[in-house]
């Protein structure tokens, strides 16, 4: 023995480990008595000793090793390294399911899964399905094709046939459904407009399939050209269509806005300030900006009042 193991004579003695053990597998003193003795009731041998210390790995559990042997499992470093984080009566039911390690068997340790199933589903659990939903789905007649595509999709695996019936992507199937369109009406638009949000302002501003076919600019539908369109059907004048496009009141007020009168650079405004079109039409005919128009309003006078006084020199009251 070494200097350090002298030191520790009687805790070495109590450890109960033969003197030749210690002399050749521990010489080098660098293991306290009792992790000594662990290593030596490990049954290994002094090479795959050796070979656990060099990469840093603890002493195998002796008891783990003989649920092992009562299992009729093998017991050597191979085979535990292969089967790491497992119990033996869970290792066994996994070999019997045919899976041959631990990695292998992970993704389906909390599922009754075959080897077989397993590789078949391989591919999809690299989304977001969980193990035992896509093992349902496939023992429930689905292929893991349709299942890979429900999960891109963000849709319900039984209405992936519909979808792909319909010559529709994953991808596509993902922004038309999250979009509102069912695979019918999706598959429809789609000849028509690139852009499901496109096809859905459409919509709510009274186009249908057969008219957005009919009308179907050089260009093709954007939001931009459609919120020039509904200008345009309120009465906006062409050179104007543009400016009421990009303004950002919303698609649905729009027309409304363009039915007003006011101008389209004012009319952002007004709409910030919760003013009415029908309101802002008043106080745009009576030459008020939404700016001008904030200390006026706040008195409670007609917007015809207000002019008046403004071209009278007079200031609008301090409200108490």
């Amino acid at each position: 023995m070494n200097h350090p193991d002298r030191h520790d004579r009687e805790r070495w003695i109590a450890s109960g480990l033969p003197d030749a053990v210690v002399t050749i597998m521990f010489r080098d003193g660098t293991l306290p008595p009792p992790h000594a003795a662990r290593w030596y009731d490990s049954s290994l041998t002094t090479d795959e000793i050796t070979e656990f210390r060099r990469s840093g790995r603890p002493a195998p559990d002796v008891a783990f090793a003989a649920s092992l042997e009562a299992r009729g499992l093998p017991t050597d470093i191979a085979f535990i390294e292969t089967w790491a984080g497992f119990d033996a009566a869970t290792i066994l039911g996994a070999i019997d399911r045919g899976f041959t390690s631990g990695e292998q068997f992970a993704s389906w340790a909390g599922t009754d899964a075959d080897v077989t199933e397993a590789a078949q589903l391989a591919g999809v659990l690299s989304g977001d399905v969980e193990p035992a939903k896509a093992l349902g789905h496939l023992r429930a007649g689905r292929t893991p094709a349709e299942i890979a595509y429900a999960d891109e999709a963000g849709i319900k695996v039984k209405k992936v046939p519909d979808w792909i019936e319909r010559g529709l992507s994953a991808q596509a199937a993902a922004s038309w459904s999250s979009a509102g369109f069912s695979a019918s009406s999706a598959a429809a638009w789609a000849e028509v407009v690139a852009d499901p949000e496109v096809a859905r302002l459409m919509e709510s501003v009274g186009f249908d399939i057969d008219s957005a076919r009919e009308q179907r600019p050089d260009e093709g539908w954007t939001t931009h050209v459609v919120r020039c369109r509904v200008a345009l059907d309120a009465g906006a004048p062409e050179e104007t269509a543009d400016d009421w496009a990009a303004t950002p009141l919303p698609d649905r007020k729009l027309a409304k806005w363009v039915a007003s009168g006011v101008r389209p650079s004012d009319a952002a405004g007004w709409f910030e300030r919760d003013v009415r079109p029908s309101e802002a039409a008043r106080w745009s005919a009576a030459g008020f900006t939404p700016a001008g128009a904030d200390a006026w309003r706040a008195t409670g006078v007609d917007p015809d009042i207000a002019a008046r006084r403004r071209d009278a020199g007079v200031r609008p009251a301090t409200p108490d």
